[in-house]
């Protein structure tokens, strides 16, 4: 019964990601039209995002020192090749679409996976964001849990 569960799980892992690759595939064009323009004039631009169950364990708060979660967010990117059940997934192109003016808003007190061209790549166990972005020509990282708000950009994620 066990094994059974395990597959059907899997197997909505497996719809769930096909739906958010759809959805990535959909906004892609967009989302990099805006980011080449956002590029070129110094706006926001998302270089990297990953969600699911990262090695990070910082608070939202302290994310200006982010060097030992630039190695676990590495580890886990690295692992993602390697595993059979990845548990963390690449959302740069989805987060990207979600920027307006130079502006990232996403509300809190509910899980990421529902957004457009996210999906829970780690059932069960807690996830949080990962983002590095640059803003001005500044790089800038922030960590945020599953159901915490996000806000970018902020002062407090620069990191130099």
């Amino acid at each position: 019964r066990l094994a059974e569960l395990r597959d059907e799980q899997l197997a909505q892992l497996h719809q769930q990601k096909r739906h958010a690759e759809e959805a990535v595939r959909l906004m892609a064009p967009q989302a990099e039209r805006s980011r080449r323009a956002a590029r070129a004039a110094g706006g926001l631009v998302i270089e990297l995002a990953m969600y699911g169950d990262l090695p990070v364990r910082l608070a939202a708060q302290n994310c200006n020192q982010l060097a030992a979660a630039l190695d676990a967010v590495a580890e886990s990117a690295g692992a993602l090749d390697a595993a059979d059940q990845p548990r963390a997934c690449d959302v740069t192109l989805a987060l990207a679409a979600l920027v307006v003016a130079d502006q990232l808003v996403v509300a809190g007190g509910a899980s990421k996976r529902f957004l457009p061209g996210f999906y829970d790549p780690a059932f069960g166990a807690p996830k949080s964001l990962f983002v590095r972005y640059s803003f001005r020509g500044v790089t800038h990282e922030a960590v945020v849990g599953d159901d915490e708000a996000l806000a970018l950009p902020m002062r407090q994620h620069a990191t130099e």
